[in-house]
């Protein structure tokens, strides 16, 4: 496994690393530490953050550094095309705002859409792992959100919930969010479908390594309201969510987990992990 950690010099930069450290992948992962350098200024703070960033990692996967000249988002978009990285990860959000810095606009977003690999923003990294929200669409179940989402956080979660929402222009009161196996609440007689997509995703999750407990939810209402609704009141570490517009998918399905993805990043307080 390879996974490049882009850094900028600033402390949330750190906080990539530290996510990367708590998620505790095979031994063998390489991990490479991209700076990205705009003018000669910079290069002490990139040198500096760098040692930083793999002291963190130092005796537990492989490292090593590269320094790019040029605007941070291409950079990334060239190093990404050019090298077959498994995950593209970034720190920003919340206290530290690091390569996600609100100056640089959607740089967060274009990478999203862009990075045809996966890739994690991590902010307000916790000690531990404790908690991680996997979201899934209709067709979830089916794709890598579970599979390959599902096996990355298998050696560091210690409670995983599956959410499932059901889209509808009216939110449902919080006191009647459902559990897999209650569903005689739920709008437009779809539960049992909703239910049956849940039950896969959780099979999906344990044939992908999860031991720790998996809790299963149904929210009906607005798909990005209820997911951060869902993140307030679970006090969660880490989402999960499914991936942008993929090659070979539906393009104006594409558009729709495009804007909805986007959303969730930008307004999620915890570490986004997008497959």
């Amino acid at each position: 496994m390879e996974i490049l950690i882009c850094t900028d010099g600033s402390v949330a930069s750190l906080q990539s690393a530290e996510l990367v450290h708590k998620l505790m992948f095979p031994t063998s992962t390489q991990v490479v530490i991209l700076g990205v350098s705009e003018k000669p200024a910079d290069l002490d703070i990139l040198t500096s953050s760098s040692s930083q960033l793999q002291e963190e990692l130092k005796g537990i996967y492989q490292t090593s550094t590269k320094i790019r000249s040029g605007k941070p988002y291409d950079e990334i978009i060239a190093e990404a095309i050019e090298f077959s990285y498994d995950l593209v990860a970034v720190g920003g959000g919340g206290m530290h705002l690091g390569i996600l810095n609100s100056k640089l606009g959607s740089t967060t977003s274009r990478l999203a859409r862009k990075l045809h690999t996966h890739f994690l923003v991590a902010r307000e990294v916790p000690a531990q792992i404790d908690k991680v929200l996997v979201c899934l669409s209709g067709e979830a179940a089916e794709g890598d959100t579970i599979n390959i989402g599902g096996a990355w956080i298998s050696h560091s979660a210690r409670e995983v919930t599956l959410l499932h929402v059901i889209p509808s222009k009216k939110n449902v009161p919080v006191n009647e969010i459902k559990n897999l196996t209650t569903h005689q609440n739920l709008p437009h007689k779809r539960a049992p479908v909703d239910g049956g997509v849940l039950a896969q995703a959780l099979q999906q999750l344990q044939q992908a390594g999860v031991s720790a407990p998996i809790a299963t939810k149904i929210r009906s209402g607005l798909i990005v309201d209820e997911v951060l609704g869902e993140l307030s009141q679970g006090s969660y570490d880490l989402m999960v969510i499914g991936a942008h517009y993929q090659p070979g998918k539906n393009r104006w399905h594409g558009l729709l987990l495009d804007d909805i993805t986007d959303q969730l990043l930008h307004l999620s307080s915890c570490s986004v992990m997008i497959i």
